[in-house]
């Protein structure tokens, strides 16, 4: 009886989980899937390379002065930056800006604890 009990409560919980499931389009599961999986090293290091193969044409076209050439390019370089941001997250440009706020937020809060504690932070 406990067990049949369990079995209708577990069925009726997961009843809305898997209308969510059912209701995503074709574009939005492929996202999750993309999102969901995990580059290898070695796929990140191809995409890199694949990126600057194409920055590296694209800037042999500009020298050429061929305007087909550099959109091709530039669409191509822009799709393998995106696919580079989805599966490869630590390759991807950090903003330095914030870093420099962070570092220098770090160092105040440092010398505010230091000082508010007359030194006895340990900093």
């Amino acid at each position: 009886m406990k067990f049949l009990l369990a079995l209708v409560l577990g069925a009726v919980l997961a009843a809305p989980g898997i209308a969510t499931a059912q209701s995503l389009t074709d574009d939005q599961a492929e996202d999750l899937r993309r999102v969901a999986m995990s580059a290898h090293p070695a796929e990140c290091s191809q995409l890199k390379r694949r990126i600057g193969h194409f920055k590296g044409m694209q800037q042999r076209a500009q020298i050429l002065q061929h305007q087909q050439w550099i959109e091709k390019m530039g669409t191509q370089v822009s799709h393998l930056e995106g696919i580079q941001a989805a599966r490869c997250p630590k390759d991807v440009a950090v903003d330095t800006t914030g870093r420099a706020i962070n570092a220098l937020l770090k160092l105040a809060a440092k010398a505010a604890l230091t000082y508010f504690t007359f030194g006895a932070a340990g900093f």
